[in-house]
């Protein structure tokens, strides 16, 4: 093999590709990158196993070939390479790259040793702007378990159906959805499925680098990622998330509006002189027309502090931790926070004044 390319786009997909890879001890041929031809493209793929990615590069091929390269080495010498041109070439298992100022050899691995990238088709299709699809990820990802004793909580629901894709994850603490609807696609039939959480978090990274359309595919245990140059594979959990709206409260007896970067602040101030367990007490006053927050520890103190609000219904004290507050409400995309509490037992329900895209419901503390 020998091609030519730019430097910087075989820096980007070896990035990309490390992190697809795996530190199998019992298979350290995972822990590399796949460099080569096919069909007189250049080619960049590596895989865990549980994901793989294949990475489509602009270049000149001079000879068609491939190579097998430890991915970490690999990255790590092209991080610190500068200039514009690179020409690689494989020789048997070694890996040669000059540049202007460098010429370098790596030692390579057998290629028959590389895993078979089978050929994945998507029994369904949905074009989709990658911008909206992080977005969405981004924002119900903190509600899901990082604990993957239970795999459908460690995971990501989506739910598709005609325009409308709802995307949910909950710990059973706290749970998040977000609803993109959209004229670009209809789907004929309803199709249920689970994404790993780290395997989200990978698509995140991915998307943040790609605001434009996306083909999201599906078959029966992959969901496949593609668009220019680019295709993303992984498993989808199996398993059965939970029936989740039945925890929704269907009315609720006390509402408030607060500003969103006053609610954040106070809860900023507030969790200094939290306890070991993080707990915050959120008091509705609707007389007063405040929400009130307090907290106290024996080593740093007390503190209380207030927020204009609109209130309406009846007093409601709740107690939670302070964190789980904090990250539901740096989500929502609005000036101003919504809540939607009833007593004590029950969940607090947050969303944007007036949009009802996005919610991030939390259980409050009990027993302390």
């Amino acid at each position: 093999m020998k091609i030519q390319c730019l430097l910087e786009n075989i820096k980007n997909a070896v990035v990309a590709a490390e992190r697809v890879t795996s530190k199998n001890q019992t298979l350290p041929i995972l822990s590399s990158v796949f460099i080569g031809t096919e069909k007189e493209k250049i080619k960049i793929k590596s895989t865990n196993l549980e994901t793989a990615l294949e990475i489509e590069i602009s270049g000149k091929i001079q000879e068609a070939g491939s190579i097998i390269v430890p991915a970490k080495a690999l990255n790590m010498f092209l991080s610190n390479l500068s200039g514009e041109q690179a020409t690689i070439e494989s020789k048997k298992e070694n890996f040669y790259i000059k540049t202007k100022n460098t010429e370098t050899t790596i030692r390579g691995y057998p290629l028959e040793d590389f895993p078979i990238f089978p050929k994945t088709e998507a029994t369904d299709k949905i074009k989709i702007s990658g911008a909206e699809i992080k977005d969405a990820l981004s924002s119900v990802i903190l509600a899901a378990s990082i604990s993957d004793v239970k795999p459908e909580l460690a995971s990501i629901f989506f739910n598709v159906f005609k325009n409308t894709i709802k995307i949910a994850a909950t710990d059973s603490f706290r749970l998040a959805e977000k609803i993109i609807t959209s004229k670009n696609f209809y789907s004929e039939r309803q199709i249920s499925f689970l994404i790993p959480q780290k395997t989200t978090l990978e698509i995140i990274r991915i998307l943040d680098k790609h605001a434009g359309e996306i083909e999201l595919g599906l078959n029966k245990n992959q969901i496949i990622i593609s668009f220019s140059g680019f295709k993303f594979t992984a498993r989808l959990t199996e398993g059965n998330f939970p029936d989740y709206d039945q925890i929704i409260p269907k009315a609720f007896k006390t509402t408030a509006v607060v500003k969103k970067s006053e609610f954040l602040s106070n809860i900023k101030i507030a969790s200094i002189f939290s306890g070991k367990l993080g707990d915050l007490t959120i008091s509705f006053q609707p007389g007063q027309r405040a929400l009130f927050m307090s907290t106290s520890n024996s080593e740093s103190g007390e503190h209380e502090s207030s927020a204009e609000s609109q209130i309406q219904g009846e007093e409601v004290i709740l107690k939670f931790n302070w964190r789980y507050l904090l990250d539901g409400a740096a989500e929502i995309n609005n000036e101003y926070i919504s809540f939607h509490a009833n007593n004590e037992q029950s969940p607090l329900l947050m969303k944007g004044k007036g949009d009802n895209s996005y919610f991030y419901l939390a259980m409050p503390m009990r027993g302390v």
